[in-house]
């Protein structure tokens, strides 16, 4: 017979996977039911039956209405995606208006070039003429500017003339002596001129008065030339 001790009793275990992880599982059959579950009723459902087939019908219309959805957008996205019927059919309108609008947009940039050329034309014989004018202004400056150095070189030529000869030295010194000149001048507020140290200004009569006027000077053209 064999002895008491050596004998093992073994309960059958479930595991969900090798490993230390164990799943919760029921307690054998024959054990029985616990004491702190004795004689307690399980909870009862109080939502009327009539609520409840309303509720498994409306997740039924729920699931059938969403499955009828997620058909017609995959029925749609294979219609009208790149690769489906509409999507080629698509890329073909839009290759024929990519087409069309790249042949108005040569069209349009001809008829701007055109334009443009005509433009250009019309302002490079705009500068021929402007250019034709300043041509004959700057001669007529320089015929101008010619004409008064003559009348000056002439002018002062006159007055060469009148200059003191060596041997006539001596008398116009004393010439000058006895007729000293004036040099001093004054000007007042309004332009007048005073000449002479001696003169008063309050004496002069208003008719008599010189007014000052301003005049060119000779050597404009001199000026001009250098310019």
């Amino acid at each position: 017979m064999r002895p008491t001790s050596l004998f093992l009793r073994q309960n059958p275990i479930r595991f969900k996977k090798w490993g230390p992880a164990v799943i919760p599982h029921r307690k054998p059959r024959w054990v029985p039911m616990a004491r702190s579950k004795m004689f307690v009723n399980p909870p009862t459902c109080l939502t009327p039956q009539e609520e409840l087939m309303h509720e498994q019908e409306l997740n039924v219309e729920y699931s059938r209405r969403m499955k009828a959805l997620v058909k017609y957008l995959e029925e749609d996205y294979q219609k009208y995606s790149d690769t489906g019927e509409a999507g080629r059919i698509e890329a073909e309108l839009d290759q024929k208006e990519h087409i069309k609008l790249v042949q108005e947009n040569d069209a349009y940039n001809l008829k701007v070039a055109e334009h443009r050329k005509l433009r250009l034309e019309r302002e490079r014989e705009a500068m021929k003429e402007r250019i034709a004018q300043e041509v004959l202004e700057a001669e007529q400056a320089d015929r101008d500017r010619l004409e008064e150095a003559g009348l000056y070189v002439r002018r002062h030529a006159e007055q060469i003339k009148n200059r003191v000869q060596p041997d006539q030295l001596e008398a116009a010194i004393l010439e000058a002596l006895d007729n000293p000149v004036d040099s001093e001048f004054a000007i007042d507020i309004h332009g007048h001129i005073f000449k002479g140290r001696e003169t008063r200004s309050l004496k002069v009569a208003a008719n008599d008065r010189e007014k000052l006027t301003p005049r060119e000077t000779e050597e404009k053209f001199v000026l001009n030339a250098e310019n």
